[in-house]
């Protein structure tokens, strides 16, 4: 049986436009939960140094992702003897540990570990801006700038940034182990979709004329390009 032409053509339409109105739903849903999820997972990270270990020359410190998801309070264990990090993930929760920290840090046997001092920056620790970073950014939906900077050591470099201006200069610390080695605490903007601040540090040591730096906190830095 033959059909008018009118309702051939209005059926062929309804043919067309049905995969063109699935990919374009697909794509919005795509979008919104792209950002969503950027929007909601993100958090601060937080290290908090329990101290050091004269027994087993060994750094103890807790690193904390406050953002959504399925994270404790991890603890690491730099043995500086044999250049060993270990890291024993979910330590403690991390909602008990912002709340009875030092009842926690008793209870594990933690309590009589050396507290490094804050002291001034050493002359081998040097700071240098590096040059700016101008992109698109996904979440405020405008060109954007991000500030680079670097921290040498001995000569060896470790990079991080700033995600705008606004957020001015970071924060580097200097913690004294004693005359010859210590920690370097570094506080950065380093998430910029929701601004959050994270903390990383840095081990360094030149005893017996051999100078020597490492950062012990890795994957610390997000690349500029996630944010593009």
């Amino acid at each position: 049986m033959y059909q008018p032409l009118a309702a051939i053509m209005k059926k062929t339409t309804e043919l067309t436009l049905k995969p063109k109105i699935k990919i374009f739903t697909f794509t919005v849903l795509f979008c919104f939960n792209y950002l969503t999820g950027f929007s909601t997972v993100m958090g601060p990270v937080k290290i908090d140094i329990l101290g050091f270990d004269n027994h087993t020359n060994s750094i103890f410190f807790t690193r904390t992702d406050w953002g959504e998801c399925d994270c404790q309070t991890d603890l690491y264990i730099y043995r500086i003897d044999t250049d060993s990090l270990e890291i024993i993930s979910n330590w403690s929760s991390r909602t008990e540990y912002s709340r009875h920290r030092n009842e926690i840090i008793k209870n594990k046997g933690f309590a009589n570990l050396e507290q490094p001092d804050t002291s001034v920056l050493p002359d081998f620790v040097l700071f240098n801006w590096e040059p700016e970073v101008k992109y698109y950014s996904k979440v405020i939906q405008a060109e954007t700038v991000s500030y680079p900077f670097k921290l040498s050591i001995f000569g060896q470099d470790y990079k991080y940034y700033q995600c705008s201006k606004n957020s001015g200069e970071p924060k580097i610390i200097n913690l004294r182990i004693d005359k010859d080695s210590g920690l370097i605490f570094v506080k950065f903007q380093g998430d910029c979709f929701e601004g959050n601040w994270k903390d990383s540090l840095i081990y360094y040591s030149q005893k017996n004329g051999k100078k020597f730096s490492k950062k012990l906190t890795t994957k610390d830095v997000a690349p500029l390009k996630i944010y593009e």
